[in-house]
């Protein structure tokens, strides 16, 4: 899962299942999960230590903390071959996510 902190650099890397080449025209299509709306992206895209690095230019009005995505990455050069599909996490930018406390979690294989 892909996380993206509102209000700073909205970008994601992940590693593709096929490597787009530089002029390769990319498609990047997010679905809503809680409304089921689509949003096709305004991004530019780089590869670099084997990750696909995403930026998006244009952030969709549908942005709010607390939403959730699906990714798919198509190459569109390439007939639309997938080239990634995962899920994607809206949150405030003061968000902690690497430092959450065993409590504040709700699932109880954390519980001691």
């Amino acid at each position: 899962m892909k996380v993206i902190k509102l209000n700073q650099l909205e970008q994601f890397k992940c590693v593709p299942r096929q490597y787009p080449n530089s002029t390769d025209e990319l498609s990047v299509k997010l679905k809503n999960e809680l409304t089921n709306a689509m949003i096709d992206l305004v991004f530019t895209f780089s590869v670099s230590a084997s990750y696909l690095n995403i930026v998006i230019t244009d952030v969709p009005a549908d942005f709010e903390s607390g939403n959730r995505y699906e990714i798919a990455i198509s190459n569109i050069t390439n007939n639309n071959n997938l080239v990634y599909l995962g899920k994607l996490l809206i949150v405030d930018e003061n968000t902690d996510v690497q430092n959450y406390e065993y409590k504040q979690q709700s699932n109880s294989r954390y519980e001691f």
